[in-house]
């Protein structure tokens, strides 16, 4: 049987010391009972990215005009190799910890040209106290906007681990994970957009078919984005999709008319 290979992205500063590593060492632990498994780890730490200045050449001209291309494209690859990914990062003055949220902007093209769809995806978290909810949203959101289906998610609470008892509910849940994580992977099903993921979609569609001439336009036409109801043929609950219709003409009629106001 060929092992499920997983590409694990790690955004804590300490490595394989970290909760954020650990957890997701359980979680591979459990997916190997249930089938060969194979978990290749990226260390952002030790890939030596800058800061990300925003200069968004990545958005407008192409990835390949980033300042650091070199260095990210090697990952993107990774990604399109792997059977699922996991994005793991511990929570930092609650929120998500600057390495993986620099990591996420330098992928700022992905979200504007997704690409990853039917790549099955997990994102995990590990705080002393709390802020577990603020960062599993984050890199949830984030994999989503890349085309990932985001099956399960799990925050740790490293102030925890000398209870017996909540080692055991961490077990459990890491557990749960694995069974999903696997099962997701091998039937493919994809996922239909929660209301997030819709709002993102019509947005970033009322975006790109105001910016005629740009990167963006062409790929979207290309793949008969600009007037479709999803990058994918996978159907919207319809209640969903009607509220999202709704905001999504107010947020072009204001546009049209000029009255986007700053943010307060």
């Amino acid at each position: 049987m060929t092992p499920l290979k997983i590409l694990a992205i790690i955004g804590s500063p300490r490595n394989e010391e970290s909760h954020s590593y650990k957890t997701l060492k359980l979680i591979e632990e459990r997916m190997n009972r249930l089938r060969p498994t194979r978990f290749e780890f990226v260390f952002l730490q030790r890939t030596g990215l800058p800061f990300c200045d925003g200069c968004l050449s990545c958005v407008r001209k192409g990835e390949e005009f980033c300042p650091d291309f070199a260095t990210i494209d090697p990952i993107v690859r990774q990604i399109e190799a792997a059977d699922g990914i996991a994005l793991a990062a511990p929570v930092h003055t609650f929120n998500v910890a600057g390495l993986m949220k620099n990591f996420c902007e330098y992928f700022m093209y992905k979200r504007n040209r997704p690409s990853f769809f039917g790549k099955q995806a997990i994102v995990v978290t590990a705080a002393a106290g709390g802020g577990h909810k603020v960062v599993l949203d984050f890199l949830q959101r984030t994999a989503a906007a890349w085309g990932c289906d985001v099956v399960a998610r799990l925050g740790m609470s490293s102030s925890q681990m000398q209870s017996d008892a909540y080692l055991a509910k961490l077990d459990a849940a890491a557990q749960d994970v694995a069974e999903t994580f696997s099962t997701s992977i091998v039937n493919a099903d994809p996922q239909a957009p929660d209301f997030a993921g819709l709002i993102n979609f019509r947005t970033m569609q009322i975006m790109t078919n105001a910016a005629k001439k740009t990167k963006n336009y062409r790929y979207w036409a290309e793949r008969g984005w600009l007037d479709a109801n999803y990058y994918t043929d996978v159907r919207p609950n319809p209640l969903t999709a009607l509220a999202v219709a709704f905001i999504a003409a107010r947020i072009r009629r204001a546009k049209k008319k000029g009255k986007i106001s700053p943010v307060r």
